[in-house]
């Protein structure tokens, strides 16, 4: 199922990038390019991200409720949250209103907006954190090889989605398609590497578990 999703993702990808080269040229192209635009809102590419992003949220909770670890369920209300962010824009329009109530200045080449950006992640981002800090509180056995995983999707997903973002709008416009594409489809891809760890997670999540306690138990 895995390598099918990243066979769907990387097909996009590349879909989006070659029409570009014909995109004026061919009616064809035009078509493939805009349903497969990788920072469009309400188009194919954008719409499976969500699902994506909403599908590892359901199994993360689906697992919880079976497995009761809490470490799932943080993974729930983290990829939940990102799911929110992508499809209700959370941090476009949170940043807008944030930089404009505090009349952030022009600095480094961002302005108002990407600094309210950035906040409104900051603000999210202490939410979700109380429940990592609750979740590792209250870890057991087999929690942080779970986590681990997840770890390093959301590390390539911060990347692509706030450091290349920033980036993006610093950089020279001849720069800007690359970005875009590295901006926006590396968060495909990170998310795409997330469903596919949920889902082999919640087929075998309760023999995880139970392994991973062996030992304990065992002493």
């Amino acid at each position: 199922m895995f390598l099918l999703l990243l066979a769907t993702t990387l097909t996009m990808i590349v879909l989006y990038v070659v029409a570009g080269f014909w995109d004026e040229q061919s009616a064809l192209a035009h078509v493939i390019r805009h349903n497969f635009d990788l920072g469009l809102d309400d188009v194919f590419a954008e719409d499976f991200n969500h699902g994506l992003s909403f599908l590892v949220a359901a199994l993360m909770l689906m697992s919880f409720l079976e497995i009761r670890s809490r470490a799932l369920l943080f993974l729930a209300v983290l990829y939940g949250f990102i799911w929110f962010d992508d499809s209700a824009q959370y941090h476009e329009r949170a940043g807008g209103k944030i930089g404009a109530a505090l009349h952030i200045p022009i600095s480094h080449g961002l302005g108002p907006q990407e600094y309210g950006e950035l906040l409104a992640w900051g603000i999210a981002g202490l939410g979700v954190g109380v429940v990592f800090l609750w979740s590792w509180r209250g870890r057991r056995p087999g929690d942080l090889g779970a986590l681990f995983p997840f770890f390093m999707c959301f590390v390539l997903l911060v990347i692509c989605a706030v450091v290349v973002d920033m980036l993006h709008v610093v950089l020279p416009p001849s720069f800007s398609e690359l970005a875009g594409v590295i901006e926006d489809g590396g968060e495909m891809v990170a998310i795409t590497a997330s469903a596919g760890l949920a889902i082999g997670l919640s087929r075998h999540a309760r023999d995880y578990y139970r392994a991973m306690s062996e030992p304990s138990i065992e002493r």
